[in-house]
């Protein structure tokens, strides 16, 4: 090419530059000419353009060139679906980020959150939890997708929607709000950090044995083993039913192994009632209440108990009572009869799916009036105050002080475990009443005495007729018609 052609063409060209960089038109022209990789085409030699050629040119530029996207918009070519959700759920990459992120609509609006992974497989793992999560945060009812979509859920999604079953069971009553409390304590502690994040399909036979022998290592007895089993099978349960799996697998069983409470002798009865009254008696020098004395606020740590605590083990051993009953008893639930026979006639409210009457001993209503008389001088005698410990409405506080006076009164009498290692506690005065019963009663049948203590004739078979031995009712052997 001819140089004076080439010098010529490069003058128009500076020409033209110049004249673009006066004026705004112009300006933007350049900076799209910039910013692409398509030619331009060049007006002819020796034309000039004017504002109206500019502005056509603008225009056919932008009919034939794409506008460039910010950089948060989702890469096309990234939007993956989520195989097996619903395909409002998907995951995708911005120029802006290397991290995946996940986009959902729920409630109304879209919801999109960084997964802060910059792997594909991590980011569709955890896109599958932000769903079930969020789910579950809107109380939104899954919804019913084919079976081989909802094997993913995982061990902890499966376990919300169990315990949120078994919170609706209790609100309405079906079952006691301590068994929806205590499931869900052994879900938190041992069943969630065993089984993490892991999908409820992979759950087996082979991997229940093992969170059972991980159990077992911990020295859990065969009771709590049996519960936390029970536990799991709910899990699995609820996932059956919510066709998440196609069945629940086997799980290993579990022998377990009864224990009672261990009860107290006669002798030991006596000895219990000579502490208390002994402790009783102790005054206690005046200290100031500290965050290490106190509970709640409610009370102050002393060395002696309450003066109630010989009645309270004399009418639990006479009346067939639950630590549980003692705790909500009220005078109003209590009526005294007289007559061929003098008793406590008890109209408890319904405990452990109990709520018949309760007969009481004799001996309960001399315990019943001095009670009564005690409490009368200190206002606290009227019919909606309670037995034991009145003047603390929290009644669940005054069972746990209940509880731990009983306890300072068993180490005092060296009574703490039975001969057999058991720990004694407030229900082996209950266990106690009812041996008492089978030892000392004169032909009595065990369903009466099952109906009367507010449980079953198995129960008191297993648990309470099942220690005696062939030679406390000796009498009744060597006996003839």
């Amino acid at each position: 090419m001819c140089p004076e052609k080439v010098l010529s063409g490069l003058l128009e060209l500076k020409k033209l530059l110049d004249y673009l960089s006066s004026s705004p038109a112009g300006l933007k022209l350049l900076k799209e000419m910039h910013s692409s990789d398509e030619p331009i085409r060049m007006p002819e030699r020796g034309k000039r353009i004017n504002s109206q050629e500019s502005n056509n040119t603008l225009a056919t530029l932008s009919k034939t060139r794409p506008v460039l996207r910010h950089r948060t918009v989702p890469v096309k070519s990234s939007i993956t679906h989520i195989p097996a959700f619903p395909l409002k759920l998907s995951i995708f990459q911005t120029h802006a980020s290397p991290c995946w992120h996940v986009k959902c609509f729920f409630s109304g609006k879209t919801v999109i959150r960084s997964l802060k992974t910059s792997s594909k497989s991590d980011a569709v793992r955890l896109a599958k939890g932000f769903y079930e999560t969020r789910m579950l945060a809107d109380k939104e009812k899954p919804e019913l997708i084919p079976l081989p979509a909802l094997q993913s859920r995982s061990v902890i999604a499966v376990t919300k929607v169990m315990l949120q079953s078994e919170k609706a069971r209790a609100d309405r009553g079906e079952i006691a709000a301590h068994a929806y409390t205590m499931t869900a304590c052994r879900v938190r502690k041992h069943i969630l950090p065993f089984f993490k994040d892991c999908p409820i399909s992979r759950v087996n036979f082979e991997q229940a044995e093992q969170f059972l022998n991980y159990l077992s290592a911990q020295g859990y007895k065969s009771t709590t083993l049996s519960l936390y089993m029970l536990t799991l099978r709910k899990v699995l349960t609820t996932a059956q039913a919510y066709q998440w799996i196609s069945q629940v697998p086997q799980l290993p069983k579990v022998k377990v192994v009864t224990s009672s409470r261990g009860g107290f002798s006669v002798q030991e009865y006596l000895m219990l009632l000579r502490t208390a009254w002994r402790i009783s008696r102790i005054i206690d020098l005046e200290k100031q209440a500290t965050h290490r004395s106190t509970q709640g606020g409610i009370y102050t740590k002393t060395l002696g108990v309450p003066h109630e605590m010989a009645w309270l083990i004399g009418f639990m051993v006479n009346s067939f009572v639950r630590p549980a009953d003692i705790k909500i008893i009220q005078h109003k639930h209590v009526q005294v009869i007289r007559g061929e026979y003098t008793y406590l006639r008890l109209s408890l409210p319904e405990t452990k799916k109990h709520k018949g009457q309760i007969i009481t001993l004799p001996a309960a209503v001399r315990i019943y009036e001095s009670l009564t008389a005690y409490f009368g001088k200190r206002g606290l005698a009227q019919p909606e105050d309670y037995l034991f410990m009145p003047q603390i409405k929290d009644r669940e506080a005054a069972i746990v002080l209940l509880e731990g006076h009983f306890r300072k009164i068993l180490i005092d009498s060296n009574l703490r475990y039975s001969h057999l290692g058991q720990r004694r506690t407030l229900y082996s005065l209950r266990h106690s009443a009812i041996t008492f019963r089978l030892l000392y009663g004169k032909n009595i049948d065990l369903l009466t005495l099952a109906r009367n203590a507010r449980t079953s004739a198995e129960m008191i078979d297993k648990f309470y007729a099942s220690e005696l031995t062939a030679e406390m009712n000796v009498d009744m052997l060597h006996s003839r018609r």
